[in-house]
């Protein structure tokens, strides 16, 4: 077996296991204030190379605005969180735009922030979802591969398991799309 397939079975195996502890109840999250912004800018630093060698534009905002260094030194937001299932819910949904954004396509990470909630929101210029194709985005096992090739592989748990973290810890997940239009997942 390959070092490639190799971890690609344990983050399957991983993810069966993380999902299967937070239906039987047996996975407790340890909620703690997070600052998010500060952790909005460590994914992003940790996504931008990936982009780059797919020749993918990425960009991180904070309220429309780009997010710099002294922004995240100095702008704090917290949100109660656990910061493993937050890098689970981020990296999946920028780990799907990173799959389904051609080379020369747009990547960007926006975090918005209210006085009573946020949301962080994955934007693409993908191949976008249909209507039928986003009803089944959320559930176990169900892959949207809307292309006759099936030219993206998964397992359907991703998602499924975004939105069970999500859930577990007070939120919110969506998707906004359209077939040709790209598509935006984003997390409240």
């Amino acid at each position: 077996m390959s070092p490639e397939n190799a971890r690609r079975l344990l983050r399957l195996v991983n993810q069966l296991l993380d999902f299967q502890k937070i239906e039987a109840g047996k996975k407790e999250l340890k909620l703690e204030p997070v600052n998010v912004v500060k952790f909005t800018h460590v994914c992003s630093d940790y996504f931008a190379s990936a982009c780059s060698s797919k020749k993918i534009d990425f960009a991180t905002f904070v309220n429309d605005q780009p997010l710099t260094d002294s922004m995240a030194a100095d702008f704090k937001v917290f949100v109660r969180g656990e910061v493993d299932a937050m890098e689970k819910v981020v990296f999946n949904f920028l780990s799907n735009a990173l799959k389904y954004t051609p080379e020369g396509g747009q990547i960007d990470l926006n975090l918005h922030t209210w006085q009573d909630h946020v949301r962080l929101a994955i934007q693409d210029t993908g191949p976008g979802i249909s209507a039928e194709g986003k009803d089944k985005l959320f559930q176990v096992f169900s892959q949207v591969d809307e292309t006759t090739t099936r030219a993206y592989e998964g397992t359907g748990l991703g998602l499924a398991l975004v939105k069970t973290l999500v859930e577990e810890m007070g939120g919110e997940v969506g998707v906004e799309s359209a077939v040709g239009a790209g598509s935006t997942f984003w997390v409240e």
